[in-house]
């Protein structure tokens, strides 16, 4: 999601994140002549050990949604994405964060 938006002290970090959805766009536009789909998936705050337990409460109030999203949730998106259900999306990004970006 930083990809998306600006946060300060994080500027190569965001530029990177930028990069990528732009590569996904790019590639996506290249290979689909070939029936090769290319889309990103930008998570947002995910209940993982490299978050910690102090952390959870503070980054689960600036999600509009009001909790941390799931691992589970995370592989049930990036399943659609390699799904036939997704087989007209190409050069897109498919940002799952509770909200975050949309405020």
């Amino acid at each position: 999601m930083y990809g998306w938006i600006g946060a300060a002290g994080s500027a190569a970090y965001n530029a990177a994140k930028g990069g990528v959805i732009n590569l996904t766009r790019s590639l996506g536009v290249e290979y689909a002549a070939e029936n090769i789909r290319v889309n990103a998936l930008c998570p947002g705050f995910i209940d993982t050990p490299i978050i910690h337990e102090e952390m959870k409460q503070s980054l689960s109030d600036v999600t509009p949604i009001g909790r941390l999203g799931t691992s589970e949730e995370m592989a049930k998106a990036a399943l659609f994405l390699a799904s036939d259900d997704s087989s007209f999306m190409t050069a897109n990004t498919l940002t799952v964060d509770g909200g975050f970006t949309a405020q």
